[in-house]
Parts: C-alpha cells; sequence; structure tokens
C-alpha cells in the first residue's frame, strides 16, 4: 500500500502542529516567563479522525506536562503532500506522518531494488534526505505502523497456529479473500505482487468496503481480509492481523516531520524522546478502539496511555 493511496481514502490521516516562537535561540522551561527566543505556544492542527487525534493529545499532554509550552488542537485535513508543502512554505512548522507516505510521495522514491524487503533502509533514507533537501528533522519512529495486513479471526489464527503471514501460505488455497476496492488491481504492492511475494494463492477474492468487511470475517462470510494494521474493529471482532515476514509492504511508521530550526529551538527532540518507540501496533490499535467503538474521548484516552507508560502523572 502507499500511503498516499490510504490518505485519499480517508481524507488525509495526518496531524499537523504551527508553533509560535518569541526570538530564538532559548528552550522552553517548565514555569517561569517567555525568554527570547523561547517557543511560547503550539497549535497542532489534525484532521478529526482517531488515530490522529489520540497522537496529538499524547504529544499535547507530554509537551505541556515537561515544558511551559501552551498547546492548542485544531481540527483540519489534509493530505501528505500538502503537509510537506505547508512545512517548507513556513505555514506550519510540524506534522505527524508516515516514513513510507514520504519515501513515496515527496522524496519521489518506490520500494523496489536495493528498498525492496528492507524496511530500514527506507527509514533511514527518509530522515536523511528530509535533513538534507528540506531541512526537515525526521523523528525515530513512535513505535506503531499503519498499513496493510492480512487478517484471520482468532479461532483460525489458534487452530491452525497463525503468526505470519508465511504461516497461512498452505491454507490460502481453501480461503475467500477480502480487501478494498483498490488492492486487488493494483500493481507492486496489491495482490498480485502480494501473491507472487509469497507463493500464496487464495480461492477467490472479493471487493467489499471496510464497514462491510470486518462482520463479514468475523462471520465467515470470507476467509480472510486485507485490513488495517492499527483499526480498532480487529479487536472489538476479535480479528487478528498476521505479521507481513517478508515485508512485502513498505513500512508505515508514525513519525514527526519538522522543521529544524524550530524543533531545535524548543529542544522538543528532548521533550518527546520518551514517545520514541512507545506505542506499539497493540497499543494504538486498543486506543483507537477505545475513541472508535466505546466512543471514549480521545484525550482522556491518550492521558490515560502517558499515564499508564509512567510518562506524565495523572
Amino acid at each position: 500500500m502507499t500511503r498516499q493511496t490510504r490518505v485519499l481514502a480517508t481524507s488525509g490521516m495526518f496531524a499537523i502542529a504551527a508553533v509560535t516562537v518569541a526570538g530564538c535561540g532559548a528552550s522552553a522551561q517548565p514555569g517561569g516567563e517567555a525568554k527570547p527566543g523561547q517557543v511560547t505556544e503550539i497549535t497542532i492542527a489534525a484532521q478529526d479522525f482517531s488515530e490522529p487525534l489520540i497522537d496529538d493529545y499524547i504529544i499535547k499532554d507530554l509537551i505541556e506536562a515537561k515544558t511551559s509550552i501552551r498547546v492548542t488542537i485544531k481540527k483540519t485535513s489534509g493530505a501528505s503532500g500538502l503537509m510537506h508543502s505547508m512545512l517548507q512554505q513556513g505555514d506550519i512548522q510540524m506534522y505527524l506522518g508516515y516514513d513510507g507516505t514520504e519515501f513515496t510521495g515527496p522524496l519521489k522514491q518506490s520500494y523496489t531494488g536495493e528498498y525492496a524487503g528492507h524496511p530500514d533502509k527506507v527509514t533511514q533514507y527518509v530522515k536523511d534526505q528530509e535533513m538534507k533537501q528540506f531541512h526537515a528533522w525526521v523523528s525515530p519512529p513512535l513505535g506503531y505502523e499503519d498499513t496493510y495486513a492480512l487478517a484471520v479471526t482468532e479461532q483460525t489464527a489458534e487452530k491452525d497456529h497463525l503468526k505470519t503471514v508465511s504461516d497461512a501460505v498452505p491454507y490460502a488455497k481453501d480461503w475467500v479473500l477480502a480487501t478494498d476496492s483498490t488492492f486487488q488491481a493494483r500493481q507492486g504492492d496489491g495482490l498480485p505482487g502480494f501473491e507472487q511475494a509469497y507463493g500464496i494463492q487464495f480461492k477467490s477474492a472479493k471487493s467489499m468496503s471496510y464497514d462491510v468487511m470486518y462482520p463479514a470475517l468475523q462471520q465467515g462470510a470470507v476467509d480472510a481480509a486485507i485490513v488495517y494494521s492499527t483499526d480498532g474493529r480487529l479487536k472489538k471482532l476479535h480479528e487478528v492481523p498476521l505479521v507481513d515476514d517478508k515485508h512485502f509492504f513498505p513500512p508505515y511508521h508514525a513519525v514527526i516531520i519538522a522543521d529544524a530550526n524550530t524543533f531545535q529551538a524548543a529542544h522538543l527532540d528532548q521533550v518527546l524522546a520518551p514517545l520514541w518507540g512507545a506505542i506499539t501496533t497493540d497499543d494504538q490499535m486498543q486506543m483507537n478502539y477505545e475513541v472508535d467503538v466505546l466512543k471514549k474521548n480521545p484525550a482522556d484516552v491518550a492521558h490515560d496511555f502517558l499515564v499508564d507508560k509512567g510518562l506524565i502523572h495523572r
């Protein structure tokens, strides 16, 4: 999956942030008055969608707990290309993105050749080239990936001892597979390439919307589905995403992308460092489940996550 395809499908699953800086050079510290160069305000703008909203509130709470910076979240929308352009124009100073999207989008690369099957190379390329070409700082991954995954029910996974896609190869010939409307026809990272990479062959494939797909899998109308790896409905319906052990899909680690000068002026690399690697795919799925299915407030879910991880006090 290209993240841009995902963005178009969801009207842009990204968060952005704009900051106000009083002068330049000094960092923000807890309490006290603003000093010349101190970052005093940050506005984090996000699409009204559970995943980026939750992560925005996590960032907001951690910054406000560790500094005197005041953070405001403003809902908006926008795809990765737009966010990247706004960053370069100075309209924003930060956004939450995915390394695979930056790789295939602003950096105009393809998950082929030396990069195919080597997600670490993609992640490093994005970090190096965003700084070199755009003076944009890319954080280490927050921990989770939001990408396509082959999913089965918990019962199927337990019965056949399935943990990876490779484990599923002997069984797939008897499976009806559900996918979205584009996956079957897309070249490169679609169904034809997926089957070739794994030597897997499904009995048949059906195209359906995600609102239909998840219950269809749970009810046995299909045997497997290509889903989004952090979707909270997986937890609700007891469905298991299998590990992409051949790294067929490009990496889509959540990362923060920021104007290097602004980020360094506020020392946010230090403030936000506890988040690097802290949000697992299971963590994000659970938080999405709590917001999308249990209808909890995203701010409350984010706050509880930070408290549970011991990153802030209640």
